[in-house]
């Protein structure tokens, strides 16, 4: 029996390797550029593409609009497309450093207060352009592509100075960070318009920045579609701070109906969700919490009070509702999914072409005879903002689909729509997540989930915006530098007592951490264990909401007492005709009576 001897591997062979391995990379990088791309000079230096994909899947490009089309598949027989946001100067990230060395400015309660942007601030997104019959697919896709670089040069020329003058000032008011890829807008168009029920996912936390002004009126002034508004994580604030949202989302969106969901049961003990006891304590609930997720019943019974009137299709909201509701344990029969195991098939997360099959009767411009969705009733889910999509497992249950519904910190990857059937003639239709342009701070978007925490190349501004809405300091019990109680704290020094309170320290010198330590705190941010929840305009001030409150219980318990009332005089009278006379004119017909 033989063996291979080992032959020794030398200092030079090794660096030799890592030199064919580094001209590998910079010539797929080189590649990549070269690829289908057109780069705005002026704004070349200003934007950096998302890292958090494959390389294969896009080229690596910094430009102003992103004008390019991804390949099909990668080699993991997967379609990904990729995002591009903007890249921070250092010269700009040096002032944000220097800026959060400097005491921080508390701000009152009030602060959490925001409301919904006046029309003149709205930035409208791109729509797809009219078409006919008559196009080519490849007129169309021509169309399309010239439409949206036409929407984004229009965007940079009003707004590009918001981005070109980039200050250190977190409240001035800049162009945000949003969607520059067409392939993405355009699984947003596919969904609107085969959708006939459009839920619109937001955080509860911050449902403002999620439900763009711009998309409801869309959908509701130009598709006609009905609109259903979810809101998620309910759990993580109090039950007065969700009723307020639902009043002032009903003040300002008529059309809109409600639901909530969660994916873990509430704390009905929690009154005040803005106060640093119960902050604090919220900081130390354990991580591996099981899911339990609620709300299912409430999304249903919202798409039922709709009153969707589709002609030909008659859909038995009672049954569904029972089938998903939450009480149910067991699996429900009849229910049909796309796909229940982890082969690649037609609803894999990342198959373009299985998804292309099922709607190309629809989406084909040529065919004469398309009549969309008409055997069906659509329920798209639209998602404006990355995180966690739940499509990116094969669906056993809906219910399970929830559970995996916006619980990372990390943006998404689901980035083409597909399909869950709930009934033989409902299904599910889920959309990309994706970034609507607006004039936002920066460092609300990263707290907000707008943009994935690993590429935040200057977190310290975020952590200043952060704390000086709420005692942050306090939340995680660190001791000031100096010994003072008074002491007025940077954003730089909570980061600093941090990073040595988790003993986060540079290998080399043995530093305290402070990037690290900011990364950390904005982890926590985005998952909810620091709390920075945001209540609608008059939340603190006023009693405008408690009084909301106050005339709907009198109101539900003078219903309640005039049914009662009802059922009495009901039963009065029943027992009255009990005992009515007979009046007897035959003694047998008497004897019949008795």
């Amino acid at each position: 029996m033989s063996f291979n001897r080992k032959v020794a591997y030398s200092a030079k062979q090794k660096r030799k390797q890592l030199q064919e391995r580094k001209k590998r990379k910079a010539a797929s990088a080189n590649e990549a550029r070269i690829y289908e791309s057109t780069v705005v000079s002026p704004y070349e230096h200003h934007f950096l593409p998302s890292e958090r994909l494959d390389r294969t899947s896009a080229p690596e490009v910094a430009g102003k609009p992103m004008k390019q089309f991804v390949p099909a598949q990668t080699s993991a027989g997967t379609s990904r497309l990729r995002s591009v946001f903007e890249k921070l100067t250092p010269e700009v990230v040096e002032r944000a450093r220097l800026a959060s060395m400097k005491p921080l400015k508390r701000l009152p309660q009030t602060a959490l207060e925001v409301g919904i942007a006046s029309d003149d601030k709205l930035i409208d997104f791109p729509k797809r352009p009219k078409w006919n019959y008559g196009m080519t697919k490849e007129q169309l896709e021509q169309t399309e592509k010239d439409g949206f670089e036409e929407w984004l040069n229009d965007i940079y020329e009003r707004y590009g100075d918001h981005v070109l003058q980039e200050t250190v000032d977190g409240e001035q008011e800049q162009l945000s960070w949003f969607e520059h890829n067409l392939e993405v807008w355009r699984q947003l168009w596919r969904v609107l318009e085969i959708s006939d029920i459009i839920l619109i996912i937001v955080d509860i936390r911050h449902p403002i920045l999620h439900l763009p002004t711009t998309l409801y009126r869309y959908i509701t002034e130009e598709l006609g579609r009905k609109v259903v508004c979810v809101f998620n994580k309910v759990d993580l604030v109090a039950e007065k701070t969700v009723y307020a949202w639902r009043k002032y989302f009903e003040e300002v969106y008529p059309e809109l109906h409600i639901a909530t969901f969660s994916c873990f049961p509430r704390d009905k003990t929690l009154i005040d969700d803005t106060s640093t006891y119960v902050m604090r304590t919220r900081l130390k609930r354990p991580r591996g919490r099981g899911y339990n997720a609620t709300g299912i019943r409430d999304i249903l019974l919202a798409c039922k009070d709709v009153q969707l009137d589709k002609q030909g299709v008659k859909v038995d909201w009672n049954t569904l509702i029972k089938n998903y509701d939450h009480e149910s344990e067991q699996p429900v029969d009849g229910i049909h999914h796309e796909d229940t195991s982890d082969s690649d098939d037609e609803s894999d997360t990342g198959s373009m072409d299985g998804l292309d099959d099922e709607f190309s009767g629809i989406l084909n411009v040529t065919d004469h005879e398309v009549t969309p969705h008409k055997d069906h009733v659509t329920i798209g889910l639209v998602d404006p903002h990355l995180l966690l999509s739940y499509a990116n497992r094969p669906p056993q249950r809906w219910k399970e689909q929830f559970d995996q519904f916006h619980n990372g910190s990390d943006c998404g990857h689901t980035k083409h729509f597909q399909t869950i059937h709930l009934t033989g003639n409902v299904r599910l239709c889920d959309s990309p997540g994706l970034v609507f342009p607006s004039l936002l701070p920066k460092p609300l978007q990263i707290l907000g989930g707008m943009y994935p925490i690993a590429q935040v190349q200057e977190p310290y501004s975020v952590i200043q915006y952060l704390a000086e809405r709420i005692p942050l300091e306090k939340l995680l019990r660190l001791s000031p530098p100096d010994g003072d109680k008074d002491h007025s704290w940077s954003a730089w020094e909570i980061c600093e007592e941090y990073a040595k309170d988790r003993g986060f320290y540079t290998a080399k010198a043995a530093r305290p951490d402070v990037y690290r330590a900011a990364n950390a705190l904005l982890t926590l941010t985005c998952d909810g264990r620091i709390l920075l929840s945001f209540k609608p305009p008059g939340f603190f001030n006023t009693t405008k909401y408690e009084l909301m409150k106050l005339r709907e219980v009198e109101a539900q318990e003078n219903e309640e007492n005039e049914e009662d009332e009802t059922e009495d005089e009901s039963s009065d009278d029943e027992t009255e005709e009990d005992h009515t006379p007979v009046k007897v004119t035959n003694i047998f017909e008497a004897l019949e009576n008795a």
